[in-house]
């Protein structure tokens, strides 16, 4: 019997740093809100709601916002937390 946690709803994003170095990376949680993204897969932001994104079941993260950042060169990595 396999037996899947649910989903809590928060989510631990890493930003890498600038492609190429060795940058500090930074990373910040995200939660679960209303709606969908236009991939149709939920929509979670940060408390500052500085940081906008839609995660896909396996963990892919589509960025629909960033405020005071970047927009990363490379995949953002997304941590389910229990």
């Amino acid at each position: 019997m396999i037996v899947v946690a649910p989903d809590t709803g928060r989510w631990m994003l890493t930003f890498p740093g600038p492609a190429g170095s060795h940058g500090e990376q930074d990373t910040v949680v995200v939660e679960r809100q209303a709606g969908y993204g236009p991939h149709g897969h939920p929509v979670y932001e940060d408390a500052d709601r500085a940081v906008r994104v839609e995660i896909e079941d396996g963990g892919l993260v589509h960025v629909l916002d960033l405020v005071g950042r970047p927009v990363p060169d490379t995949p953002v990595h997304a941590v389910l937390l229990h």
